[in-house]
């Protein structure tokens, strides 16, 4: 029914009109007038425009899944009625749950997500003492006030919408402060419990042979552990926009990922070099429990690594808003909600398109290329562009220093990886304690803290941008569209037909 040459065109219009939709259904709710209105709409256009019959029925095609993502919105907040148990809120309560969440340790509390074990079977986001330390698959009693989670407002002057990045999670109330007895132990039965147990040993190893905070930031980059790094080099690790080194994400998947590649590529061939980070990233989805936002991450890993160690740019933007697609049609929430899913998407597809044209400037030109320089440059500056603006919107903070503290530092992430992994596993099975291994790991652990903490020393290395209006992010992100659009169909002849982007 289609000529091949409206695919693309079909291909993008049906993501783009899901995706649009899904943002319209998030701010708003759509009346039964709406859904009758677009579908007589929907099937009057081919009727009246017979002479463009193909265009006519792409749009009438395109409204349909409009109607779709609106449709699949419904049934995602359909489900959100079976968790209610309003009648609880406030009350002091006694909750038979089951741990169904790693528990995230800090210094002086743990954090985890349980599931009521009653009829309604809802989520809880449970705060309690450090101790009795928890385990995935647990079966413990919870005490406390059960309570509906509130936006609050951020020390940048933002409103963070605690309630739907929690709902996104079918996670609708909140425990603090909780006391909770250990009822049953679930002992390493399923793949997750195994997974989840296998990184706990495998911390516990690294912190018997490596002080801390070296141990820290280590589990920070090998399983985006980063509960233990203490909130001063937390805030050095922001103010230096290194943070994604040690956060579970997208970008940090994909530019350590690639660090890794260029530098292999130094000493091996390609085909093995990427092979062996396609090979980290998936491990790295196991040992952290494969959990929806571990798989998130790593898929946005794998298709920027693809991008950037491959050049099949195109093919691999496809693939990326494939995998957008299928991922707010698995939770709508993601889209306006998940700002994890967001920055990991924006800075994947800043290294797909923006890192060639960082690469061609004369600044880039003039760099060295051992370890990799000239590559992590691009990389880095690349995502910058792409995350920075969104990112200042969000956040509120940003960071002056970056460019040069990723330069810095980003060369020793995948020495530290290498050699710490390997210090850890030699430490978990064969119980040898501080060694050789051990000890270079340390020394490039310990440069990067340092270097972290000397560079966020200075003053401006980041600034706090007031709230500006949402306008201006949609005009910033339109310069870099038409920037990229002239990049790849003008300046260097490179053949993408515009209704491919």
């Amino acid at each position: 029914m289609f000529d091949p040459r409206y695919n693309d065109t079909i291909f993008f219009g049906i993501i783009f009109s899901f995706l649009v939709g899904v943002a319209i259904r998030s701010f708003t709710s759509v009346s039964v007038f709406i859904y009758i209105t677009l579908s007589l709409i929907a099937i009057a256009i081919p009727l009246i425009f017979k002479t463009q019959r193909k265009p006519s029925l792409c749009f009438s095609l395109c409204i349909f899944v409009v109607l779709i993502s609106f449709v699949r919105f419904d049934l995602k907040e359909l489900n959100q009625s079976r968790f209610v148990a309003d009648e609880l809120i406030e009350q002091k309560v006694n909750l038979s749950a089951k741990i169904i969440s790693a528990p995230e340790y800090h210094s002086s509390h743990q954090r985890f997500i349980a599931k009521v074990d009653n009829e309604k079977q809802y989520k809880v986001l449970v705060s309690a003492d450090r101790y009795p330390e928890l385990y995935y698959g647990d079966t413990v009693t919870i005490s406390g006030t059960l309570k509906k989670p509130e936006n609050f407002i951020t020390d940048t002057g933002r409103e963070f919408d605690y309630i739907q990045y929690l709902a996104k999670d079918d996670i609708y109330y909140t425990v603090s402060f909780a006391r909770v007895y250990l009822e049953g132990s679930q002992k390493k039965k399923g793949l997750k419990s195994i997974l989840f147990s296998l990184k706990d040993s495998f911390l516990t190893a690294i912190h018997r042979i490596i002080p801390e905070p070296e141990s820290a930031l280590l589990g920070g980059i090998l399983l985006g552990v980063k509960e233990s790094l203490g909130d001063e080099l937390e805030q050095d690790f922001i103010k230096t926009g290194t943070i994604h080194i040690v956060v579970l994400s997208g970008y940090n998947v994909t530019i350590v990922s690639e660090a890794i590649v260029r530098n292999l590529k130094l000493i091996f061939p390609q085909q093995f070099a990427l092979s062996f980070g396609a090979f980290g990233i998936v491990l790295f989805a196991l040992i952290t429990g494969a959990t929806t936002t571990t798989i998130r991450a790593s898929i946005m890993g794998l298709l920027g690594l693809l991008a950037r160690v491959t050049g099949r740019t195109y093919d691999i933007f496809r693939a990326l808003c494939l995998a957008a697609f299928f991922m707010v049609l698995y939770n709508p929430y993601t889209l306006i909600f998940d700002v994890s899913f967001q920055l990991s998407f924006i800075a994947t597809l800043g290294l797909i398109l923006i890192s060639p044209i960082i690469e061609k400037t004369r600044l880039t030109q003039k760099l060295p290329q051992k370890f990799a320089i000239r590559e992590i440059f691009a990389s880095t500056i690349a995502t910058q562009i792409a995350v920075l603006p969104y990112l200042v919107y969000r956040i509120g903070t940003l960071s002056l220093i970056s460019p040069l503290a990723n330069m810095v530092v980003l060369p020793l992430i995948p020495l530290a990886m290498g050699v710490g992994a390997l210090a850890g596993f030699f430490e978990l099975v064969l119980h040898l304690g501080s060694n050789p291994l051990s000890w270079l790991s340390f020394g490039f652990l310990h440069y990067v803290v340092r270097v972290v903490g000397f560079l966020a020393s200075f003053s401006w290395s980041a600034i706090t941008v007031p709230v500006f209006h949402s306008f201006l992010v949609i005009v910033f992100y339109g310069c870099i569209i038409v920037w990229v659009y002239r990049f790849y169909n003008k300046k260097y002849k490179i053949t993408v037909p515009i209704e491919k982007i």
